[in-house]
This record gives structure tokens, C-alpha cells and sequence, in this order.
């Protein structure tokens, strides 16, 4: 049985393989460039210590030539699972049943069961190799440009932070499920495909938007009124705004911050001074620490898990119930 679903599968496999031969070539390629670009530009250093220690033209000029390149890599990291569920996850069953060749494996000796098992693991397994090994090649690239890369917008950086940690695996194991299941229900790979597409950037969409609120954000508090109270870009900010003298949070703070009438004799107004006149004493921006990134990543991972652990038991239910 595991012979037969190989056969049928190595089509998928060649694939998969030649086309992480090419993207890992190609990134190598744009890798050794750019190290090159780095050595010849004098900014080895400033990969490390990032843009604001390395203030000219020769940075600037760096990234103009780079950042670009680099975040297209990482959207071609996040357009990977969806693929795999597409083209590899959605065709699984649903071809079968399309073609008919469903009957003759349920007329042998195997069980559904194993026969459903078997085609899950050669296909899943190769996808899954696929995505971490292209991962981790994309990352090693953002690395050798440090700070002067995407990594500078933050950890949290939508394309930065889907990318990275078990983040991918957990949405290619999202992906092909959910194309396996609707292949199992709906029997038509074209259905499977369009269900798979339009399913997985709704759910992504969705999770993303519900993502800050898997932790409880810590609180930063500054005295200083007129500034933010995290300007850093490494944090994930929740929320932010202004706290009165009893430390409540002000709900609507415009009326409080019409400032432009307090000018001195000189015409300079004091901002700070015309706040917390008018109650505004503290800013506070709830956050979530970049240390929390790895938890935030397994919290978002388990999810889609669950999610996989679902569409896994739905196609075992959708491929028993054919007759």
C-alpha cells in the first residue's frame, strides 16, 4: 500500500523538491550577493548595531537596494502553506474520487483507515520538510543583514513574525488538512482547491486579528505626556493612550490636548505642562515584550493544530462514509 500511494504521489514530491531546489538556490545566490554588498559598502558592523549607528548614504543605499528583496522572500515563506494545502492537500482525496480510483483501494486488504493514514503521511511528511528547510534558508539570509534587514521592523512585523519560530509549520499543517478535508467532502479537486484558498485566508485573517490578546500585555507607564510611552519597535503594542492623576485610563483625551491657545510671549507652547493642566498626567502603552514571541508563536500554533486535529478527523469521517 505505502508502494502504490508513493507512485501516486511522486509527481507531488518531485515537485516539491525541485522547487525548493530552485528557491534555495536562488536565495543563496541573493545571500552571497548581498554579503558581498555589505563587505564592499563598510557595514558589516552596522548589521549588528543597525541603521541609527551607521547614519549616510552607504546604509541608506544598502536598504534601498535590499529590504525589498528580503521581504519578498518572507511572503514567499507565508504563500508556501497555502500552496501546499492548494495543490498538494486539496487534490489528495478529491482526485481519487473524481477518477474513481478510490474503488480499488477499498477492495483491498488494508482498511480505510490505514489506506487514509498512509496517503496522509508520504504527502504531509515531504510538504512539511519543504517549508522548514526553505524557513530556515530565508532566515539565514535576514540574519546576515541583522538590523539593516526586515528584522530592524521589529519582531512582531507582520511578515517577520508569521515567518518565523513554528509559525510556518503550524499553517502548512492548517493548509493541508483543511484541502484534504474539503477534497474528502466535496469530491471535486477544483472545488477542494477554491474552498482550501479562500478558507485559509479567512482563518489567517481572522487568528491575526485575535493574536494580541493570547497574552495578557504588561503595562509601561512615562511621566513624559507629550511622548509615547514605548517607541520602541521591538514590543507589540496592544493598546495605548493617557492615564489621569489617579491613575484611571481617559477614554476620550481630545478634549483635553487642544493646546494650540497656550503659547507664551515667545509663541512656544508647552505641551507637557498644558497636559497635565488640563488631567492628562501619564502615557501608557500595554505591550507584549519580544521575549513573549516564542509563546506567542506555540499559543498561534496550537491553534492551527487544533484546527488540523479537526479537518484529520473530518476526512476520516468524510472517507468511511463513501460507499
Amino acid at each position: 500500500m505505502t508502494w502504490i500511494v508513493w507512485r501516486q504521489q511522486r509527481p507531488v514530491f518531485i515537485t516539491l523538491v525541485a522547487g525548493l531546489a530552485v528557491a534555495v538556490v536562488a536565495v543563496l545566490v541573493l545571500r552571497a550577493s548581498m554579503s558581498a554588498d555589505l563587505v564592499a559598502r563598510n557595514l558589516v558592523d552596522c548589521a549588528a548595531k543597525g541603521l541609527e549607528s551607521c547614519m549616510g548614504p552607504a546604509a541608506t543605499e544598502f536598504q534601498t537596494a535590499w529590504f525589498d528583496k528580503m521581504h519578498i522572500a518572507l511572503a514567499t515563506v507565508l504563500a508556501a502553506p497555502v500552496l501546499i494545502g492548494v495543490f498538494v492537500g486539496a487534490p489528495l482525496f478529491a482526485r481519487e474520487f473524481e477518477q474513481g480510483t478510490h474503488a480499488l483501494a477499498f477492495t483491498q486488504s488494508v482498511s480505510r483507515t490505514r489506506w487514509m493514514a498512509t496517503k496522509f503521511l508520504v504527502a504531509a511528511l515531504p510538504a512539511l520538510v519543504v517549508v522548514v528547510v526553505y524557513q530556515l534558508v530565508v532566515h539565514s539570509w535576514l540574519d546576515v543583514a541583522g538590523q539593516l534587514g526586515p528584522l530592524s521592523t521589529g519582531e512582531f512585523y507582520f511578515t517577520v513574525f508569521d515567518s518565523r519560530g513554528v509559525s510556518p509549520v503550524a499553517y502548512t499543517l492548517f493548509a493541508y488538512t483543511l484541502g484534504m478535508f474539503a477534497g474528502a467532502l466535496f469530491k471535486r479537486t477544483l472545488v477542494a482547491m477554491t474552498l482550501t484558498l479562500g478558507l485559509f485566508v479567512v482563518v489567517r485573517v481572522l487568528v491575526g486579528g485575535v493574536r494580541e490578546s493570547l497574552i495578557t500585555p504588561t503595562r509601561i507607564i512615562s511621566d513624559d505626556v507629550a511622548e509615547p510611552a514605548s517607541a520602541d519597535r521591538g514590543p507589540l503594542v496592544v493598546e495605548a493612550g493617557y492615564l489621569d492623576a489617579k491613575g484611571n485610563v481617559i477614554a476620550d483625551p481630545a478634549p483635553m490636548m487642544n493646546c494650540g491657545s497656550k503659547a507664551d510671549a515667545q509663541g512656544v507652547v508647552d505641551t507637557a505642562a498644558c497636559y497635565r493642566e488640563n488631567g492628562l498626567a501619564q502615557r501608557y502603552a500595554d505591550v507584549i515584550p519580544t521575549d513573549q514571541a516564542t509563546t506567542l508563536h506555540l499559543l498561534e500554533g496550537a491553534i492551527f493544530a487544533g484546527l488540523a486535529v479537526l479537518f484529520v478527523l473530518g476526512s476520516v469521517w468524510a472517507v468511511r462514509r463513501q460507499v
